[in-house]
């Protein structure tokens, strides 16, 4: 079962004004994950939503997001000719697997109480992701101040 694609929207501007029809002019400055491992090779198109809005997509488990949550910057202006000025041209952007949890809150859910596997469903009642506990261990001590 392949998880479900989720789209990751963003805004830009140029001098206050939404700036529309510019997809073209935009690519990844970078994209890794918060180990520090580059995924800019595999990083997803940039498409137009409209009204200054764009969006790439990403599922996880599939490249870029196979090796965990990622943080990027969108070069809004790669070949300058938008002249946007820095504040406007670099976006941040981050992809975590907790924004699957959101879908928590509009989708439905199951939980197997005797493994924990989450199963999240679309209306259709199709699971779109699965949260899998894999751990053999029955009980698990969590500690936030500990460094693993």
């Amino acid at each position: 079962m392949a998880n479900s694609v989720i789209d990751i929207p963003f805004y830009v501007a140029s001098d206050g004004q939404p700036l529309m029809g510019a997809a073209g002019e935009m690519d990844f400055e970078s994209l890794m994950t918060l180990s520090g491992t580059d995924k800019s090779g595999s990083a997803p198109a940039i498409s137009e939503i409209g009204g200054g809005w764009y969006k790439f997509s990403v599922a996880y488990g599939s490249a870029p997001f196979d090796g965990g949550d990622l943080i990027g910057v969108i070069d809004a202006d790669k070949s300058g000719s938008n002249n946007l000025a820095n504040c406007e041209r670099y976006i941040p952007v981050e992809v975590r697997l907790d924004f699957y949890a959101l879908m928590r809150l509009v989708n439905k859910m199951s939980q197997d109480k005797v493994t924990g596997d989450i199963l999240l469903k679309d209306s259709a009642g199709s699971t779109i992701l699965k949260l899998g506990i894999t751990d053999g261990q029955s009980t698990l001590d969590r500690d936030p101040g500990a460094v693993v």
